[in-house]
Parts: structure tokens; sequence; C-alpha cells
């Protein structure tokens, strides 16, 4: 019988940018990655990890023999599935697992848009294998594997992908737990995981920036201004952390402010904040829940408006409309691995 995984995990935005000081903050949203593990049939299970089963190579970090995982992105066939790939790998190697298997993702999110698509391709594909290997369910502080563990995995996979500066543990934690995270990303330390509830605005220009290929030295010459904007954040202000940050980074990198200011300020009666997010080129905003009848139809007219705008200042564009996400991703795994285990589906299957 062939054993298969799933795992999904969220996208998300920027607080604060952690290439300037090594801490930074992220919030997920409701925009998910999705992964399937298949294992192949043929090889040995735990226990045989001695790279003397077919298939498996002898290039890990150990030095020790780890399976050969092919991967593939569904939404794009010719993207390196490297990151993919290492994520599988390295869940085979903490478990001493010598399997051959194929790994698939399918997403909502825009790559290199600085909306968190690595970080959330990493979660679901160790979560996947983790599903794979029946071990999903012993994810949890009083359980067998540490949840804290199993996004480190993800952020060692994104730094041998070299898809990351500092490792991104803030958008790690943030597309693995929910809410928003800030975190120490050189100590790999998680300072504060909260619920954060907005709906969100996101403006993704037709263009990539790579986070791997950010000016870094430009970045750290802003360092004590982004942790002030750290500080903020710590103390809950996540509103002013994330102008201050967007503001900070627009000069850094070279991207123009426009599609922040104007969101602010065709917004500025409810507070709308809005920042660049990641490395760019997206920019999100951060609408509060209405109040009243009257206050959800303001701001639904606000939306319209800022889109109209955003459009105005870039034609080839796509504007998403979602909203922040307080769920985690190893519950959201659990459901849509049942879901499609009872339906008997593959990833290539959703629509």
């Amino acid at each position: 019988m062939i054993q298969k995984g799933y795992g999904c995990a969220f996208g998300g935005g920027t607080i604060i940018n952690a290439i300037a000081a090594w801490k930074g903050g992220a919030f997920a949203t409701e925009m998910k990655t999705y992964a399937q593990v298949i294992l192949e049939p043929d090889n040995a299970g735990p226990g045989s990890g001695n790279g003397t089963v077919s298939g498996v190579r002898s290039d890990s970090k150990s030095g020790a023999g780890i399976p050969s995982v092919s991967g593939l992105n569904l939404n794009d066939i010719s993207m390196n599935p490297y990151l993919t790939e290492r994520c599988v790998e390295i869940v085979f190697e903490k478990f001493d697992v010598s399997k051959s298997a194929r790994v698939m993702t399918k997403s909502d999110i825009p790559a290199a848009g600085g909306l968190k698509s690595s970080s959330a391709a990493a979660n679901s594909c160790v979560l996947a294998a983790l599903d794979a290997l029946g071990y999903l369910n012993e994810i949890g502080a009083e359980k067998s594997v540490d949840p804290l563990e199993v996004v480190k995995w993800g952020v060692a996979a994104a730094k041998d992908a070299k898809v990351t500066i500092t490792g991104a543990f803030d958008d790690a934690c943030a597309s693995f737990f929910g809410g928003v995270a800030l975190t120490d990303n050189k100590k790999m330390e998680l300072i504060k995981n909260e619920p954060f509830d907005y709906d969100v605005l996101i403006f993704n220009p037709n263009q990539k920036a790579h986070s791997a290929d950010t000016n870094v030295a430009r970045s750290v010459l802003l360092k004590d201004l982004v942790e002030m904007a750290f500080d903020l954040a710590k103390d809950g202000q996540y509103e002013k952390a994330m102008k201050l940050n967007g503001l900070l980074y627009c000069g850094a990198l070279a991207f123009s402010p426009e599609p922040a200011l104007s969101c602010m300020e065709l917004g500025q009666e409810f507070g709308i904040v809005s920042g660049l997010s990641g490395t760019g080129p997206s920019f999100i905003a951060l609408f509060p829940k209405g109040k009243t009848e009257t206050d959800v139809q303001k701001l639904n007219q606000i939306k319209n408006d800022v889109r109209s705008k955003w459009i105005s200042l870039y034609l080839d564009c796509r504007i998403f409309d979602t909203k922040t996400c307080n769920r985690d991703a190893v519950s959201e795994s659990l459901s849509f691995s049942e879901k499609m285990k009872v339906e008997q589906k593959d990833l290539t299957d959703l629509v």
C-alpha cells in the first residue's frame, strides 16, 4: 500500500523585516500552501538509514545516507524544487528513515512576493512528510514531537536552499503557529505569539524580489531604527511598527512607498496601516473589523478605493483580499489530511 502524507501552512505579511537587526515579526494570512508526500513502496522502512537502499544518496550534511526525494511545484513545474525536497530529507534524517519519496506542492501564495511563500512551502512539506511517516498526530507541547523543532527543520531546509538570509524564523513561526509572531532569528527564539485579527488587502505587482538577492548592506544601515520598530511591536504597537518598518525598507530597497501612503491616506478615518511586506515587491494593508454595519460599508468602500488606486499605480498587478489567520498549521494539516484520505484525492485533484 502506498503511504501518503498531506500538510498545509499559511502565508503571511511582515511587521518587522529581520534582515537589518536579526529580530523580526510576521503574521499569518488565510492564503495557504498545500503539500503531498508519497513514499515509494519498494524501499526499506524506519531504522535502515545506512545508505544501502536503492535510490539513497550520500550527500547530506552529516555524510550519512539520505533518501532520494523528487519534488514538483504544481503552480510552476519549472521552479527549482530543492527547498521542498530538502524539507522531506531533513524529516527522514530526524527519524532515521531511508525511503525514496515524491513531494508536490500547490499554493495560493505568489512566489518571491514577500508573502511568506517559502516558509509556507517549507512548513507544509515538513508536515506532509511527518504525516506520511505517521507522526503528524504526535506534534505538540505534551507530545513526542516539539512543534518549535518542526519549525526549525523547515528553516534549516530554507537555509540549505539559500532562499533566505536570516532563516526567516519569524515568517516560519507565523506560518506555523498562526497569529502574529515576534522572534530573534539569530537565537532562533520565539519571543511572542498571539492572535491578530484584521482583514488584509495585498498589492502584488507582477514582478519578483527574491529575499536572497536583497541588498543587506543598505538594510543594515537602518538597524537602529528597525530595532525601534521591533520595540514598538514587542509593546503590542504592531500598526506603528509595521508603518515604520515599511517606510524604512522602502528606502533601503528602493521601492516607492506610494502604495502604502495612498492606502493610509484613503483609510485614515479608520487608522488603516500599510507597508512593504518582506523584501517586496508586495504591500500589505491591515483593515480593522467594522463594529457597525455603517463601518463595514465604509471599510468596503475604502477597500474598493484602494484597489482602484493601486491598479492606477501599477496596471500589471494582482490584488488579494484575505484575512489574518489565528489557526495553527498542525491542526489545519490534520483536517486537510483526513479530508484528502477519506476522499482518496491527490494534490493534483485540487482545483
